[in-house]
């Protein structure tokens, strides 16, 4: 299969509406600036999150509410610009995609420094934009790769780190996880159906750690995606199943993740000869 300009324009438009239902998401969920309004921020042992906070501009945005309007109306608007320019083959997309994924960065980092999100829930709206940096669709393919290999060597650390640190080896692991994830729900609604059925895979360790370990798996058979793309399509289950059960079994939402499903579902269209200028 032959990578065509129709086909970039079909992943351009998946990404902004996988964006625009995780805005629409966060926003009724009160998980936007203006509808948060931050009164604390929390520092944390990461170095591009201090570089920002040297700009004070954290401050700012807990002091001015139309800061916080501004912040949030660009977080829109930017990936809406972005696709529009892309597909026209606007003469500044390539800056549009810069800035898109600039501001992507700045506002998830002090997003997560201002509420209980982890920065790295949003790496992809901070790295897809990147792959619409291309105005040919050489570039495309090539900046379509390198995203892709991005999120596989994630994906894949995360189970090494696992093994790192000997989770994979004690039993009680996902019981403690559980417990810790969902402290406030059991204390204050343990008669809830879903209060019982985490109540039961905490008190039934082998069930809990088998469920752990299928995560794992689910991690480590990414690395396959390094050196074939012949399982993508299959992979894109995976990591479909992994998203939903994270969110369903630990309450983290990890849907943002589902636009990198495009890497793996456009990888396997190749070029040929007249696309390869990049």
């Amino acid at each position: 299969m032959v990578l065509t300009e129709k086909h970039t324009h079909q992943f351009a438009l998946y990404y902004l509406f996988c964006f625009l239902i995780n805005y629409v998401w966060n926003y009724f969920a009160g998980l936007t600036f203006t509808t948060l309004q931050p009164v604390f921020f929390l520092n944390r042992l990461d170095f591009t999150l201090n570089l920002l906070l040297l700009t004070n501009l954290h401050h700012f945005i807990i002091e001015s509410r139309i800061l916080r309007i501004c912040f949030d109306l660009l977080n829109l608007l930017l990936p809406c610009v972005l696709v529009y320019s892309f597909i026209k083959k606007g003469r500044f997309t390539g800056l549009m995609a810069l800035t898109t994924s600039c501001f992507a960065l700045i506002y998830y980092l002090l997003f997560s420094a201002m509420s209980f999100y982890s920065a790295e829930v949003f790496i992809a709206w901070i790295f897809i934009p990147l792959i619409l940096h291309a105005r040919f669709t050489g570039g495309f393919y090539y900046m379509l790769h390198i995203v892709r290999i991005i999120f596989i060597i994630v994906f894949f650390s995360s189970a090494l780190w696992k093994l790192r640190t000997g989770a994979m080896f004690n039993t009680e692991q996902m019981s403690a996880i559980l417990l810790k994830q969902h402290g406030s729900l059991l204390a204050n609604n343990s008669s809830s159906p879903y209060a019982a059925v985490i109540t039961y895979l905490i008190n039934t360790k082998a069930i809990s750690f088998s469920l752990f370990w299928l995560g794992f798996l689910t991690e480590l058979i990414f690395v396959t995606g390094l050196f074939t793309k012949r399982f993508d399509k299959l992979l894109i289950i995976f990591l479909f199943l992994f998203l939903l059960f994270d969110y369903a079994l630990m309450g983290i939402n990890y849907f943002p993740w589902i636009v990198f499903g495009g890497c793996f579902y456009f990888s396997n269209y190749n070029l040929n000869k007249e696309n390869i200028r990049v």
